[in-house]
C-alpha cells in the first residue's frame, strides 16, 4: 500500500514555528525541512505564501509586544552580593525607548533631525517666498486690468 503524502503537516509546523520566532532557519529546523523547500513552497503556491506573511506578521506582533513590554515595564535581573542572589531589581531598556521614540517622531529625536529640521526651514521659506511672488502677481495682474480698463473707458469717451 502506498505512503499518503500530507504535506499540510510539514508545513503547518514551519508555519507555527515561524509564527513563534520569525526566523525561517529555526522553523525549518522544527519542522524538519531544507530553507530552499519552503521557499519553493513560498514561490509556487499562493495561498502558502499568504500563510507565511500572516505567519510573519504574528511574529512582528510578538516582537514588538516583547519590546514594548521591555520598554515600558522592564525585566526583572538578579542582584549579587558576596557570590550569592540578593534579590532582584527591575530594569528598563532605555534604549529600546529611545528606539521608539525617534522610529516615532524622527523629525525632531532621529539621527538626521537636523537635516530634517532644516529641510522644513527651507521649505518654510521657499514657501513664504513663493507666497510674496504670487501676491506681486496678483497685484501686477490687478494694475493691469485696472489700465486696460481704464484705457477702454478713455477710447469709449473719445469715440
Amino acid at each position: 500500500m502506498n505512503r499518503i503524502v500530507r504535506p499540510w503537516r510539514p508545513q503547518g509546523r514551519f508555519l507555527r514555528e515561524f509564527a513563534r520566532t520569525g526566523s525561517v532557519s529555526a522553523a525549518c529546523r522544527a519542522a524538519g525541512l531544507a530553507r530552499r523547500t519552503v521557499y519553493n513552497w513560498r514561490a509556487a503556491d499562493l495561498r502558502f505564501r499568504a500563510r507565511w506573511e500572516n505567519a510573519r506578521e504574528r511574529a512582528v506582533g510578538r516582537l514588538r509586544d516583547e519590546v514594548m513590554e521591555r520598554a515600558l515595564v522592564g525585566t526583572e535581573r538578579p542582584v549579587w552580593c558576596e557570590g550569592r542572589i540578593a534579590g532582584h531589581e527591575t530594569v528598563v531598556d532605555t534604549r529600546v525607548l529611545w528606539t521608539l521614540l525617534q522610529a516615532l517622531q524622527a523629525e525632531t529625536y532621529g539621527p538626521h533631525a537636523a537635516e530634517l529640521r532644516a529641510r522644513r526651514e527651507r521649505d518654510a521659506e521657499l514657501n513664504s517666498r513663493l507666497d510674496e511672488g504670487e501676491k506681486r502677481v496678483a497685484a501686477y495682474e490687478a494694475r493691469r486690468r485696472a489700465e486696460i480698463a481704464q484705457k477702454q473707458r478713455d477710447s469709449q469717451d473719445a469715440g
